[in-house]
């Protein structure tokens, strides 16, 4: 135990960062782990319940401290750009302001000891008033300097609906690897002055914040119909995700190459991946970038998954000393990070890096980051096709001068497959 601690803090250390990053998704202490929050009843759709529908989101959660800790969940009602809405808790909740989280359990025959949180909500204690985007933060009882976990989700209203498809750009040197997403809004069922200013709209691709359009402004509004069809309106369209198993570590699966099981800790070594910046698409299904964690011959993976530090390899033939190549995808919420950075070594022309992650059936990609900038670029190691099966969520936003908060009125999510 004292081993796997060691990994945890060393490489995990960097991410503990100051409160001014509440309200994005992050787990603020090194040994919090595996955070999911997805709706019951469909888990790979994204977090966002209609409200008052009986719709429930689970967040799940280890501590791999092992020790068992009391923890309690708050909410924060936000806006479009998730700062905090001028809405005091009783406004937005029915309910208590803090409720206790009661199902945990200890992790079962495991080499990494760790205890499985899940709370569902809405629940009895605590329901929502108000449609908008909102935060969930999980506190420790013995320590409110800083919440342990800050989660994004969306609790929607159907009073906007959204007729959306995604086509080939306009613009021709953009057809081969960009996607463009048209859209109306029908304001049939809502009254609204001024509707260019007060509705706010954002699109976001595969669930990525950073490679979101926000505030967007529609091209003509005519006859209750709000037409969204601009020429900037399109994203890079990616390749199917990269993916590996590991939902056994007793021998290798597809896309393992090797598994060296120690007693404190299992390494699998996934085979050497090559760039496909300028390789041929082939359509392969994925999830769009998420994983589900899973173990064979377990009766409860939540608790009897092991966790198991993960190599990742891929072919590069030069070192970029203009950026840095990370490994992502929604395990680790596409954050940047010491942890994901990859290493460059000169001799085997191969980038690297290592992680270390819960059993399962995980989707990923390589990302390269310049120097001077935040932006996401896959064209490197990825590259983009636009007949790329990927998911797009379309928000619709209601913004109350009065009060000054959005509401969350219109809400679509949908896939760019034919």
């Amino acid at each position: 135990m004292r081993f796997i601690c060691l990994i945890i803090c060393s490489i995990f250390f960097t991410q503990i960062q100051a409160q001014d990053d509440v309200y994005i998704n992050k787990a603020h202490y090194p040994f919090i782990r595996t955070v999911e929050l997805r709706r019951i009843d469909l888990t790979l759709a994204p977090p966002a319940v209609e409200i008052n529908t009986g719709d429930q989101l689970r967040l799940s959660f280890d501590d791999l401290s092992g020790v068992a800790k009391s923890y309690y969940y708050t909410f924060i009602h936000c806006n479009q750009d998730w700062s905090s809405s001028d809405l005091n808790h009783y406004e937005f909740l029915d309910g208590f302001e803090e409720n206790y989280i009661t199902e945990f359990a200890y992790s079962f025959a495991t080499s990494t000891k760790y205890v499985h949180y899940d709370i569902d909500f809405p629940n009895q204690d605590v329901k929502f008033k108000v449609s908008g985007n909102y935060i969930i933060q999980i506190w420790d009882q013995n320590n409110d300097t800083m919440p342990v976990i800050t989660r994004r989700f969306y609790v929607f209203e159907n009073l906007v609906p959204v007729n959306a498809g995604i086509v080939r750009p306009n613009v021709v040197a953009n057809r081969m690897e960009y996607q463009k997403i048209e859209f109306t809004l029908d304001l049939k069922t809502i009254s609204v002055n001024n509707p260019y200013e007060l509705i706010k709209v954002s699109v976001i691709q595969n669930g990525i914040s950073s490679r979101g359009m926000y505030n967007l402004k529609p091209r003509l509004i005519q006859n209750n119909l709000m037409i969204y069809d601009d020429n900037n309106q399109v994203f890079s369209a990616l390749k199917e995700y990269r993916r590996f198993d590991t939902r056994t570590l007793k021998f290798q699966t597809d896309r393992i190459v090797k598994i060296d099981r120690r007693p404190e800790i299992t390494n699998v070594f996934i085979n050497i991946d090559e760039s496909r910046g300028y390789k041929q698409y082939f359509y392969e299904k994925d999830m769009n970038g998420n994983f589900v964690i899973m173990a064979d011959l377990t009766n409860d993976p939540n608790v009897e998954a092991d966790y198991a530090m993960i190599y990742f390899t891929m072919e590069y033939p030069y070192w970029l000393n203009n950026g840095n190549f990370y490994v992502v995808g929604s395990f680790n919420d596409y954050t940047i990070t010491e942890e994901n950075k990859m290493k460059y070594d000169f001799d085997k022309q191969q980038y690297s890096s290592q992680l270390f992650l819960k059993q399962g059936y995980y989707n990923y990609m390589y990302v390269f980051i310049p120097n001077t900038e935040s932006t996401f670029d896959f064209s490197y190691a990825e590259g983009n096709y636009f007949e790329t099966e990927n998911e797009y969520m379309v928000f619709v936003y209601l913004h109350s001068y009065e009060r000054n908060h959005d509401t969350l009125v219109g809400f679509k999510s949908l896939s760019s497959y034919k």
